[in-house]
């Protein structure tokens, strides 16, 4: 008797669903994508919500970074004069390399030989690296912090950040130690931009994603092998890794990214001048010149 009161059940339902099957599709095709519509604006919030949550932990943004690289006239090179001074001058005020919070603040614009502009920015940058003064500064990350205030080219402050770990270097590179704490004093300062900060988990498509705030053990992580030999970085792999989408140091990923896109559009632009496509036929190769045709031979 079950058998066949669920024999009856199973024939009544698949005769419903036979007879109303475009209802059923009509409704799954419109849940699916109600969902996913779902799913696309809590994803969005998310991030949107965890943003706004990083941005108001920031000591500045990066209007006020370059605000304050414009008001200041200060060159990399006398950033590491400042270093030098700290660590071994003969007013030297740094212990093992390290100093206090406002020991750095009250040397700098006596060492610098000028005031800096706005530098309650740079007091919130450096207080932001350590702990609200509560811990001492390493020299060289305090510096390296620093070098983003550099009037001078990108490749020069990169290289004024590679020189301030000059003196713990140990063999060729800087040390994968010294990068994790470089790059979470950028994260800490600012220097990373906002967009950057924040890493998207993905769920089961039905579901919405996550988002999480991108930490210096998780950029370490990605690294190519091929950049570290003895757990160190060469110093063209580490400007090459604070440039990349990894730090993306300053936003200069962005420019690199437009850089590239340009010189791409200019090769395949003068590639279709020479080589037309084929639907192309009233476009012909340009005749070589003389001088062209001289040097061909």
């Amino acid at each position: 008797l079950p058998c066949q009161m669920l024999g009856r059940l199973g024939k009544r339902a698949a005769d419903h669903a036979s007879n109303n099957w475009g209802w059923y599709l009509l409704c799954g095709g419109g849940g699916s994508f109600g969902n996913y519509i779902y799913c696309n604006f809590a994803t969005s919030k998310r991030r949107t919500t965890l943003l706004g949550a990083v941005e108001k932990r920031l000591p500045v943004n990066s209007d006020e970074l370059l605000e304050l690289r414009s008001v200041n006239e200060i060159h990399a090179a006398a950033l590491l004069d400042v270093e030098r001074a700290l660590i071994a001058g003969r007013r030297k005020i740094a212990v093992d390399g390290e100093v206090a919070l406002g020991e750095l603040l009250e040397a700098l614009p006596r060492l610098l030989g000028r005031e800096i502009a706005e530098g309650y920015g740079v007091e919130r940058m450096l207080a932001a690296i350590s702990d609200n003064g509560r811990a001492r500064l390493r020299v060289a990350e305090a510096i390296a912090s620093l070098m983003f205030i550099s009037i001078d080219s990108v490749g020069e402050r990169l290289g004024g950040i590679y020189s301030a770990y000059s003196h713990e270097l140990q063999g060729e590179g800087v040390p994968l130690a010294q990068a994790r704490k470089l790059v979470e004093a950028l994260l800490a300062t600012g220097q990373v931009p906002l967009e950057k900060r924040v890493v998207e988990v993905k769920r089961p498509f039905y579901l919405p994603n996550e988002w999480e705030e991108l930490t210096a053990d998780a950029v370490m992580a990605r690294i190519p092998p091929e950049d570290v030999q003895d757990d160190a970085l060469s110093e063209s792999a580490f400007k090459r890794f604070l440039c990349s989408d990894l730090v993306c140091i300053w936003g200069e990923c962005y420019r690199i990214a437009e850089e590239a896109e340009r010189k791409k559009a200019i090769e395949l632009e003068a590639d279709r001048k020479v080589n037309p496509p084929w639907w192309a036929f009233w476009r012909s190769a340009q005749p070589a010149s003389a001088e062209a045709a001289a040097a061909a031979e």
